[in-house]
């Protein structure tokens, strides 16, 4: 059970400066002088991640977010520290700090305006999972006189001030993005951050993302949409079909490759696959997202925050993947420049970024079999770091609006799911020609 959750701006930002004033500076240290863990160093690093993730996790809202981030994205953290916090931050993916049955009585009594008793034929007063702005409870409802096992998530009491008073927090940094970005609209991408958290909280608008998505992915093979229970629904009530399967986590340890290889697929076509097609995605994949069904597939479980791009956004951005998949390099770049906001940019640096941007890529670029793994990304976010030294070599270390892009702020969110997803898919260590598979998708729905 979780200890009170803060939920003012300024007891939630004194706790996470806190957490990283006693926390930070033992890792930092060894960092920068290069100097080895040893086993007394690889205790204390192990007791400062259950920290983290015990103050994280009674933050929920925001802070709990960056944890789960932290819990499967390799290369955030120094490489000596990955491994023990990722091992200590897992249970942030979807066994979070939970609240009492009596406190989630009263949000679930008044999200759905009658007693708990009346709505459900059973509810199991104790938890099955809980992340950053709710709580699940298994129960059984009865619908035209049948049935149904429900998954049932509640919002936490109070978390609507709390995010509020993250995302006010968060506000800190915008005149800091001005300054590392001159030229581009970082007020705009702020913007777009917060307005993808805020929905978050309102259940009834994730219920129609979850109906559309539904529709959407009708067909596609190894996905599974659960169905939403409208009757049992609230601003703060999501009643949805129970799932049952194992957590990406439990099929990463799999020693099949074959179904890491299908649960893959699905999570790609789902995530990259859609995003391209389509011009929709879920913002935030992460593995506490997904339930591996007994018989292979993949359900997806949380439509909370969900981007639909503009038609005259989606349009040249599919477009580029096209000519990433056909080998039309010259015209991803040309494409590029002009979407991504970099024909203003001195040419050297608009060079630069491009040859990351392509290296980054090289997964869907490549007619070939390609595993992604932890290794894989790792070396993604190393080649991220060498761009960014490449580009002061040349052109200096003051940032100047020719070595800055002005990407739309749509995009700021796409750019957070491929990394999440990349993150997923490297967790699973699956197998795939992914070029094959997103050209089949782009061909099949360019034919419809």
């Amino acid at each position: 059970m979780a200890d009170e959750m803060p939920k003012g701006r300024i007891a939630r930002g004194l706790k996470l400066v806190s957490l990283a004033a006693k926390e930070l500076p033992m890792i930092g240290e060894k960092v920068v002088t290069g100097r080895k863990f040893d086993e007394k160093d690889k205790q204390r690093l192990r007791d400062s991640a259950e920290q983290a993730a015990k103050t994280l996790g009674e933050l929920k809202g925001l802070a709990l977010k960056v944890g789960q981030t932290l819990s499967y994205v390799d290369g955030i953290l120094p490489p000596q520290a990955t491994d023990a916090y990722q091992k200590a931050l897992q249970k942030l993916q979807n066994m979070a700090p939970t609240v009492s049955f009596e406190e989630i009585k009263v949000e679930l009594e008044r999200g759905l305006g009658k007693k708990i008793e009346d709505a459900f034929v059973r509810f199991e007063e104790q938890p099955i999972a809980a992340a950053s702005i709710g709580q699940v409870h298994k129960a059984v409802i009865l619908v035209d006189g049948v049935e149904h096992d429900v998954a049932v998530k509640v919002q936490f009491p109070g978390i609507g001030q709390a995010l509020g008073s993250d995302l006010k927090n968060l506000e800190v940094i915008r005149p800091v993005l001005a300054m590392m970005a001159p030229g581009a609209d970082t007020g705009a991408g702020m913007t777009e951050v917060v307005t993808r958290l805020r929905e978050e909280l309102d259940y009834l608008n994730e219920a129609n993302n979850q109906e559309k998505f539904r529709a959407l992915v009708a067909g596609y093979p190894d996905v599974v949409v659960p169905k939403v229970f409208r009757s049992h629904c609230g601003h703060n009530v999501l009643t949805t079909e129970f799932i049952r399967g194992r957590s990406i986590r439990e099929v990463a340890q799999d020693e099949d490759q074959s179904l890491r290889d299908r649960a893959g697929k699905a999570i790609f076509r789902f995530t990259l696959g859609n995003a391209f097609t389509k011009g929709v995605f879920n913002t935030d994949p992460h593995p506490g997202n997904y339930i591996v069904q007994p018989d292979g597939q993949v359900a997806f479980l949380d439509f909370g925050s969900v981007k639909w791009l503009p038609p005259e956004l989606h349009a040249p951005w599919r477009e580029l993947a096209e000519h990433l998949v056909r080998g039309e390099i010259d015209a991803w770049r040309t494409k590029g420049s002009k979407l991504l906001g970099m024909e203003h940019m001195d040419p050297r640096a608009r060079e630069i970024n491009q040859e990351y941007q392509l290296y980054s890529a090289a997964v869907i670029a490549k007619n070939e079999e390609i595993t992604i793994d932890r290794d894989l990304l790792r070396d993604a976010i190393q080649q991220g770091a060498q761009t960014v030294k490449k580009v002061i070599k040349e052109l200096g270390v003051m940032p100047t609006k020719g070595k800055t892009m002005r990407m739309p702020s749509d995009f700021v969110m796409a750019a957070r799911m491929q990394v999440g997803l990349f993150a997923v898919l490297a967790q699973l260590r699956c197998r795939a020609n992914w070029n094959r598979i997103l050209a089949e998708m782009l061909d099949a729905t360019q034919a419809s």
